[in-house]
């Protein structure tokens, strides 16, 4: 555990960033919050704010960690690498089945088994999943205790330690590639997306994990949401604003798909209210029950885009 008396000398580094998409300066404040995923963490006590561009509109986190110290605000008990630190044995299936729905999505675009890549694979329990349907698979993530985990414990083993932003891309082409919660950790999203077009096969998909900040959870829970993951989520997309990137980039959006996981209702009823059990679990079950019923529309707390390259030449023709 990081000892309170530590955790103000990291404000003194904390940087406050034009708008990442469009550069713009000025901005509209939405909400204020802290660090609720990671107690141990070296955000702990730092305040973050979520503003609006007031050029593109799209939000984003202001002030954040530099990018040469990002690091800093996945230390500690990140509970999506802690998951692969405590295990001892694979996931079970209740821990599978939270990939049915974006494995399902990929499926429909693309029935058959080709290769696929992993940006920011996590514990690599998504891999494993696709490798079970037959797909050839590869991942990469910063973190070396994890990518230990999937090659030791899962039998991953096209898998290494890289920094997307920095390290060279690996060697393509991959007819999918999945960024599951990733695209909102980036400091240059249009930077990647470019750069993940030169390994996507012609056809090939980009497959998009993100809370969506338009939410009803969002709405309802405000600072408290715990889809906002402050201060690592450095820009909060909605449908629209994803969209517009994506075509801006490059790519055409082929589907759009809702969700409200239980994680995230959980952790901002807890956030919000703080109840004693049993009134905790009913609000919890009240909470999952209506924003669940919400949660397939554009109301869902996260949102999973698929995306296709577009052929330029092919385009030009057409025009022609």
């Amino acid at each position: 555990m990081i000892h309170p008396r530590h955790m103000n000398k990291f404000a003194s580094i904390l940087e406050y960033p034009t708008c990442p998409l469009c550069g713009e300066s000025s901005y509209h404040f939405i909400l204020e919050s802290g660090e609720n995923w990671i107690p141990d963490g070296y955000s702990r006590s730092l305040r973050f704010s979520v503003v609006r561009c007031s050029r593109c509109g799209v939000c984003y986190t202001s002030p954040r960690f530099p990018e040469n110290h990002k690091h800093l605000a996945f230390a500690g008990s990140y509970p999506f690498y802690d998951r692969a630190r405590r295990s001892v044995a694979p996931p079970g299936q209740l821990e599978m089945r939270a990939f049915d729905r974006r494995i399902q999505q990929i499926l429909r675009a693309h029935p058959d088994p080709a290769s696929i890549l992993d940006i920011g694979m996590g514990d690599g329990s998504f891999l494993s999943a696709m490798k079970q349907q037959g797909w050839n698979v590869a991942g990469i993530d910063m973190e070396s205790s994890v990518i230990a985990y999937a090659q030791s414990r899962l039998g991953i083993h096209n898998c290494w330690v890289s920094d997307i932003e920095r390290d060279p891309l690996p060697a393509g082409p991959f007819e999918v590639i999945a960024l599951w919660g990733v695209l909102q950790l980036v400091y240059h999203p249009r930077e990647l997306l470019a750069r993940l077009q030169t390994i996507l096969s012609p056809g090939g998909i980009l497959a998009i994990g993100l809370s969506n900040i338009n939410s009803a959870g969002a709405k309802l829970f405000r600072s408290h949401w715990h889809g906002l993951g402050l201060p690592r989520h450095l820009i909060h997309f909605n449908s629209n604003s994803l969209k517009n990137l994506l075509q801006q980039s490059g790519y055409r959006v082929a589907e759009v798909v809702f969700e409200t996981p239980g994680w995230i209702v959980n952790g901002s009823v807890n956030a919000a209210l703080n109840l004693l059990w049993p009134i905790d679990k009913a609000a919890r079950f009240m909470a999952r029950t209506v924003l669940g019923f919400l949660g397939h529309c554009r109301w869902g707390d996260t949102l999973c885009v698929l995306a296709q390259m577009v052929d330029n030449k092919s385009q030009s023709e057409n025009h022609g």
